[in-house]
């Protein structure tokens, strides 16, 4: 299975800012709202880049 290059980018993106987000809840910090925005936006760049490839597909059918 090909994962396409703007969900790749979302997916680390994400896991980056999930890991600092890990961090900071095991050292009892609060979460700065910026590393949730940061989750939020590869979110979005994961999904808009699979839901473009998953477009692409359907209009070769």
């Amino acid at each position: 299975m090909n994962i396409n290059k703007g969900a790749k980018i979302g997916i680390v993106i994400e896991i980056i800012a999930l890991a600092i987000m890990i961090l900071t809840a095991i050292f009892n910090k609060t979460i700065p709202s910026a590393v949730s925005w940061i989750f939020t936006i590869g979110l979005a760049i994961a999904l808009t880049g699979t839901m473009v490839d998953l477009s692409k597909n359907n209009n070769k059918i």
